[in-house]
């Protein structure tokens, strides 16, 4: 579920939705050597089962991903996910962290995460959406479009 996001949108963002989450956070390569990176956490009630992931590397260039709220929510208390988006619990010293490890194509990108600042945020968009409502929320035309990263429906009332 990667790709540019498209302006599709069920609604318009209200002041009760979840703020964007800003973090440092680090690529970790061969293990042990982390590059400090930014991510923005985004969460749009009409598209609930999405969490919008922008990475921003210090040199300029990002890159978005959508993930699933309960593959990640999950993630960071147990081992959750497979395929292109995974997600488990780990620690750092006395920080709790979580990895996240993202494929595409032929390359991978592994990430470590502070678990405190998300799980919070994500407990506030379960507040905003819960679990039970997800579907209720959903317009299904903008969702997939949003998803599939394809063109809106087109008017045949031409």
């Amino acid at each position: 579920m990667d790709g540019p996001r498209s302006d599709a949108r069920s609604r318009q963002d209200t002041p009760s939705d979840p703020p964007t989450l800003s973090l440092g956070i680090h690529r970790v390569l061969d293990g042990f050597v982390r590059h400090p990176m930014s991510a923005e956490f985004r969460f749009d009630p009409g598209f609930p089962l999405i969490v919008t992931l922008k990475l921003m590397a210090e040199e300029g260039g990002s890159v978005t991903w959508r993930i699933s709220r309960e593959l990640l929510h999950k993630g960071l208390h147990s081992v959750s996910g497979s395929g292109d988006v995974r997600v488990w619990p780990a620690r750092s010293g006395d920080r709790v962290t979580a990895w996240l490890l993202l494929d595409a194509r032929d390359m991978s990108a592994l990430f470590e995460l502070p678990v405190p600042p998300i799980d919070a945020w994500l407990e506030e968009t379960y507040r905003v959406t819960p679990p039970e409502a997800e579907m209720d929320a959903l317009d299904w035309d903008a969702f997939l479009t949003e998803v599939l990263d394809a063109p809106g429906p087109t008017d045949l009332h031409h």
